[in-house]
């Protein structure tokens, strides 16, 4: 049983570096909005966190979502 080998083309490359990116914000995009409202308001982890989650919810971790996948996804799609 003999099993070949082949070299992904161009839009495939693209098409799962994009997927991937796209999975990826769907983790990182919570972690990064915490780490930049710290950066502005100077406050602490604990802090930071309730006060999304009092502002807008479990869910407000995730708003922007759409604009991440954008910027992910076009980085990473054609960072080959």
């Amino acid at each position: 049983m003999s099993v070949t080998t082949r070299k992904p083309t161009l839009i495939e490359s693209m098409a799962c570096g994009g997927a991937a990116a796209a999975f990826a914000v769907n983790f990182t995009h919570p972690i990064e909005l915490v780490k930049t409202r710290m950066q502005v308001s100077g406050g602490g982890l604990g802090a930071t966190i309730s006060g999304v989650v009092k502002e807008g919810g479990v869910t407000a971790f995730w708003k922007g979502l759409p604009f991440g996948w954008g910027r992910g996804v076009s980085y990473t799609s054609v960072k080959l």
